[in-house]
């Protein structure tokens, strides 16, 4: 008798959204909101200040059942407790991911036996609160004895995206006369533009690297030390402090042990904004608003923790992008705040998103079978409109859309309802569209799918419910694809290649193992200098 091997669930579950894409592809949303006069209501969730609002999308109520169907087969309840609980799922590098632990309350704690991690975590947050009422109250100084009253963030990637987007978009909450900067990029124009406004004896910069070895990093501190000598600054230490966890080389370039702030392994770049990483905002907004900050951040880990499925924000915006991204071929997802402040969120996203999940292996090292991370990338509004509105509208490639809105403006502005009014706009001609066949040009076909995620105002505690809910929507996907979401080897090839080849301009001439244009650019470089 032959023996059958039991059908695989995740499977199962794909093959029925399959055919379930198949019997809805040609359903316009129009119909679908005329036959329902309910579809608003029973198609969007809220919590706390937000409304979010994914009736505009090309499902059923079939559709969310199947995607949750999918959702079980990858047994996901049980991979978020597994994340929440320190169990090591970054399976390449065998660590725990406990970036929920940075914003966890000492009590009551969401899952036991992550007591040790959260105590650590509340007390680098007492060396942390130490630092920030030490620089408002005036008490640091530099090398000649002046205040220090000017902070320049030294870091890249997740040292430098999370925190540079925090501050931008909580300028309002600015609570004192500190000044932020950050410097990321390689090109010495960078920190050079940072360093021409800045006072070389009133100036702290924050140098942040777990490994504190990173190329850009490393050039950058190299670069401001030098800086500082040349303005007669010699007692450097004393115009640095350090987020990483080696000391040694800490100590080596000149930074005392006591002015090094502590990011543990289990913590990864894209999502280390709510530790040490995220002193800038401290700084810049005070401990009471950065505390606001990883409240939010942990009340919506609670809501992706303790909601049932069917009123899960991150589960059901994740699902929806496997939906998009698997069963309608979309490729990329837009992201489009009509909300000034949140202008580097498109950038953030694209690291927390496309870092995490632009993978094409599984966790049992076998070739992903399907699509993988959407690119992300976006604008804001009403900027946007007049940039690559006409794609998302007439082109022939379906763009899935987030739009963020606040619903209160600035203090002193009297249009505000004329922004939310573009918005609102901008969501429903997207979905509903409008004929005109006489005139081809001037048709819009429609149904087209968007996500308003509307919210009272952006304070810390809304931001930080925002960007946990992308972190967790971004774990969603991971697991369906189940790929892992918490390393990044994709960088490293490149980064190899690139010390080799400064190696040989150093030595003025390129190695034989490159191919023709490699070698070509090469001595293109040397032949300019």
């Amino acid at each position: 008798m032959e023996c059958k091997q039991p059908p695989n669930p995740r499977e199962t579950a794909w093959e029925a959204l399959s055919a379930h894409q198949i019997a809805v592809a040609d359903l316009h949303m129009r119909y679908l909101f005329k036959v329902d006069p309910q579809r608003a209501n029973r198609f969007s969730l809220r919590l706390d200040d937000f409304l979010v609002d994914y009736s505009k999308h090309r499902v059923t109520q079939e559709t969310i059942t199947l995607l949750m169907a999918l959702a079980d087969a990858v047994g996901m309840e049980q991979r978020i407790n597994e994340m929440f609980s320190g169990v090591a799922v970054n399976k390449t590098e065998n660590r725990a991911v406990l970036h929920t632990a940075l914003r966890s309350p000492r009590k009551p704690l969401l899952i036991p036996g992550i007591g040790k991690q959260v105590a650590e975590v509340h007390e680098e947050l007492s060396r942390v609160g130490r630092l920030v009422r030490q620089l408002h109250e005036g008490q640091l100084k530099g090398s000649t004895g002046k205040v220090l009253n000017h902070v320049v963030n030294i870091g890249i990637g997740g040292s430098d995206l999370g925190p540079r987007l925090a501050v931008d978009a909580l300028r309002s909450f600015h609570t004192n006369s500190i000044r932020v900067d950050f410097v990321a990029n390689l090109d010495a124009q960078d920190l050079g533009l940072v360093l021409s406004h800045a006072n070389p004896e009133t100036t702290l910069f924050i140098v942040t690297s777990k490994s504190f070895t990173t190329l850009e990093t490393h050039a950058n501190a190299m670069a401001a030390r030098e800086w500082l000598h040349g303005h007669g600054c010699t007692e450097t230490g004393k115009h640095f402090v350090a987020v990483s966890s080696n000391l040694d080389v800490t100590g080596k370039f000149g930074i005392p042990e006591e002015q090094v702030y502590r990011i543990w392994d289990w913590v990864g770049g894209r999502y280390s904004v709510w530790s040490a990483v995220g002193l800038p905002l401290a700084i810049y907004i005070g401990m009471e608003g950065f505390m606001q900050f990883l409240d939010g951040a942990h009340r919506m880990d609670r809501h992706f923790l303790e909601a049932p499925r069917e009123r899960n924000i991150p589960l059901i915006l994740g699902m929806l992008d496997v939906w998009y991204n698997n069963f309608f071929r979309a490729e990329t997802l837009a992201v489009v705040p009509y909300d000034e402040r949140l202008r580097l969120l498109p950038g953030y996203l694209s690291q927390l998103m496309m870092e995490s999940n632009g993978k094409g292996v599984t966790l049992d090292e076998k070739p992903l079978d399907c699509q993988s991370s959407p690119i992300v990338w976006g604008s804001v509004g009403t900027n946007a409109q007049h940039a690559f509105f006409q794609l998302l509208h007439q082109g022939n490639r379906l763009v899935p859309v987030d739009f963020l809105l606040p619903l209160r403006g600035a203090p002193e502005s009297n249009s505000h309802h004329k922004l939310v009014a573009n918005c609102i706009a901008q969501g429903e001609a997207l979905m509903s569209g409008q004929e005109n066949h006489a005139e081809p040009y001037r048709n819009f076909p429609g149904n087209r799918p968007s996500t308003t995620i509307s919210y009272t105002d952006l304070t810390p505690a809304n931001l930080g419910m925002l960007l946990a809910l992308y972190e967790h929507r971004t774990f969603v996907q991971a697991q369906v694809w189940q790929i892992d979401a918490f390393d990044q080897w994709g960088v490293e090839l490149g980064k190899q290649l690139a010390g080799e080849i400064i190696r040989e301009m150093e030595n003025g001439a390129p190695g034989k193992q490159h191919d023709s244009s490699t070698t070509m650019l090469i001595r293109h470089f040397l032949e300019s200098r």
